[in-house]
């Protein structure tokens, strides 16, 4: 006969096993609409399968440690920049997806999208509302920036989303383009000296080498 001691132990293991099973469920729920809500190029990138191949340069222990967050939780920024082809878009997702599992709220969004998605929302007067809902994001991911031409109005709008979000929510730029090249992109002088001063400052570079790993 169990000891009423005994019991009372395997009771409350039990209900320690219920309340983990139930924590799990919650955070793999919470991680899967994470996913689903940050709309990823590459849903499954992952940290995982990044390619540390010699000819594109990348330095491992950098990538481990942006892995972990940490940048994300100091608020700073990441620039990729490199060829077409090299794999700027597949590393961005995967550390988007590492954001993901720390369960912060992220988005991907080619910058001429984004561009469109204010221009309709300041069409509709919807503009404050979508750019309260980019600035609540603890990871916003632009993609292809400087790639298309842009006219002055959306390059301001741009630089108020990335201005809502300066030093208190990180924003990640990729971009074929070398940081060099992105003042004479912007063009107004003004405009160009702000949206940089926020862009480099606190930011994380990486730079992708090698040879277009498409086929």
């Amino acid at each position: 006969m169990i000891p009423p001691a005994a019991r009372q132990i395997v009771r409350g293991g039990r209900l320690c096993c219920r309340f983990q099973a139930e924590a799990d469920r919650r955070q793999r729920n919470r991680i899967e609409h994470l996913t689903q809500a940050a709309q990823f190029k590459y849903p499954n990138a992952n940290p995982e399968g990044i390619d540390y191949s010699k000819d594109r340069k990348l330095d491992k222990a950098h990538i481990l440690d942006l892995v972990k967050c940490e940048w994300i939780l100091r608020g700073q920024n990441m620039v990729i920049t490199g060829a077409s082809g090299t794999g700027k878009t597949w590393l961005a997702c995967a550390l988007g997806n590492s954001a993901v599992r720390h369960e912060k709220s992220t988005r991907y969004v080619r910058t001429s999208r984004l561009a469109e998605e204010l221009n309709y929302a300041r069409l509709d007067g919807s503009l404050t509302k979508l750019r309260t809902k980019f600035a609540r994001l603890d990871l916003l991911i632009l993609d292809d920036f400087a790639l298309l031409p842009m006219g002055p109005q959306e390059k301001a709008d741009l630089f108020e989303v990335i201005e809502d979000r300066d030093e208190r929510a990180s924003t990640m730029l990729i971009s074929q383009r070398p940081i060099a090249d992105w003042y004479e992109f912007v063009g107004e002088d003004l405009l160009a000296d702000a949206f940089l001063d926020r862009v480099r400052n606190r930011t994380h570079r990486i730079q992708l080498e090698g040879k277009s790993k498409r086929g």
